[in-house]
């Protein structure tokens, strides 16, 4: 397996999670009643939203990594038929 498919496996990998966190805190919300929220369901959304935002910083991080490793070989490849 080469470098690029490890990356694009962890970047798939991260992407699943950031859902997963995403899904949980859109049930979160929407088990919310009323305009009151107790401390416990403030806290837990407070703590979901927070690793929410965590593992899509890892997951755009990734993503980026592998654009980045793309335009790369993409421009190696240009200059190599080029003859630089």
């Amino acid at each position: 397996m080469t470098a690029r498919q490890l990356l694009r496996d962890e970047c798939l990998n991260a992407l699943s999670n950031y859902v997963r966190q995403a899904q949980k805190t859109c049930e979160l919300l929407g088990d919310l009643e009323g305009n009151s929220l107790s401390l416990g369901q403030l806290l837990a959304l407070l703590a979901n939203t927070q690793a929410e935002d965590e593992i899509q910083k890892v997951y755009m991080t990734l993503r980026q990594r592998l654009f980045d490793g793309l335009i790369a070989t993409e421009l190696r490849q240009t200059d190599s038929s080029r003859g630089i």
